[in-house]
């Protein structure tokens, strides 16, 4: 190949390079994740597959043990129950029941009893005033999906699990609640309401094929480069000389 045959002029030239090199970043930045992704997805498998451990009695940072599971005594204290809008793991629409335990000598867990569908017209009997073992997975408070409508405590609509505006709703300040949320386990017979064991990992891990998308534009966007500078070249070639 001659030059006179490859002829893309230099505008082309930039403008593919400066495209090259952005297609080649996303790639890499996203090539990048995959190892981090996949390391924490094998940190949640071990954590809820692991044997419960006692829930510690200071957790500055519930990040550090979300996804695992803790278990702990304590009151359940006498409240009216949140309902919170959520699908059960077969996709059924329903709603997660929220009720605080005060753990012995600490301060309350907002604990989620389980599951129950969306046209049961009372809720099942929770054990209000007992003092109960709690055996669940951590979680943290819930973040809202960009189009999850707003909580409304007073109207008794709740769309997010935000551990915050649900322990304002049960009477708890600040300093009496901990910031983050247990999921508590199916132990109670198949059928029996609520249901347990309602967690649900969506953690999405498709960086690799990200990658290979962008490396995949960026090389198809060579080949394009490639193809066009030769035909131009080309046609160049057969116009006669003036």
């Amino acid at each position: 190949m001659t030059a006179r045959s490859f002829s893309p002029g230099w505008p082309l030239t930039v403008a593919v390079s400066l495209a090259f090199i952005v297609l080649l970043s996303l790639g890499t930045w996203q090539a990048r994740k995959v190892a981090p992704k996949t390391a924490l997805l094998a940190q949640i498998e071990a954590g809820l597959s692991a044997e419960p451990m006692p829930l510690p009695v200071h957790l500055d940072d519930p990040s550090m043990l979300a996804y695992h599971r803790v278990s702990f005594t304590g009151t359940v204290l006498e409240r009216e129950p949140i309902k919170v809008f959520a699908t059960s793991l077969s996709g059924k629409s329903g709603y997660h029941v929220y009720l605080p335990v005060q753990k012995q000598h600490g301060m309350a867990v907002l604990v989620n009893f389980g599951w129950v569908p969306a046209h049961l017209a009372t809720l099942p009997e929770l054990p209000t005033g007992e003092t109960i073992e709690v055996t669940g997975v951590l979680l943290t408070s819930a973040v809202p999906g960009s189009m999850t409508p707003p909580n409304d405590p007073a109207a008794g609509q709740w769309f997010t699990a935000d551990v915050f505006e649900m322990a304002a709703a049960f009477g708890l300040r600040t300093k009496e609640f901990y910031h983050f949320r247990v999921a508590a386990d199916a132990d109670a017979p198949p059928g029996d309401m609520p249901v347990g064991g309602q967690v649900r990992v969506d953690i999405p891990n498709d960086h690799f094929q990200y990658a290979l998308t962008w490396y995949g534009l960026a090389l198809g966007l060579v080949g394009v480069y490639i193809a066009f500078s030769l035909k131009r070249g080309r046609e160049k070639a057969q116009k006669p000389a003036k």
